[in-house]
């Protein structure tokens, strides 16, 4: 988790993190260029943080998550248990509010 300098959100929680281009708006793509800039994310490639997915659990104080800043979380690559086990733990955690952008 990391506070965010985005206005409109407090922290993001990136459990997935890295995408695939998909189409001429992906030439410039933030999250890219952040990895990039931050020590890459294996090249950008798609990589699940089963490591992170607590993170909410375990912050008691309500808090706005930008939940995949650095991908999407409907990626097709994603197992759809993953995205599942992401939703359970929103679930387990009403006092949080989760913002989810896609392509």
């Amino acid at each position: 988790m990391s506070k965010s300098k985005i206005e409109w959100t407090q922290h993001t929680w990136n459990p997935i993190a890295g995408c695939t281009k998909i189409s001429a708006g992906c030439q410039n793509c933030y999250a890219e260029n952040m990895a990039k800039r931050f020590g890459g994310e294996d090249g950008f490639k798609l990589t699940l943080h089963p490591e992170k997915l607590d993170i909410p659990l375990k912050r008691k104080k309500p808090t706005i998550y930008f939940v995949c800043s650095m991908s999407d979380l409907f990626h097709d690559d994603v197992p759809f248990e993953y995205i599942d086990h992401i939703w359970a733990i929103m679930a387990l955690t009403p006092h949080h509010t989760y913002q989810i952008l896609t392509k």
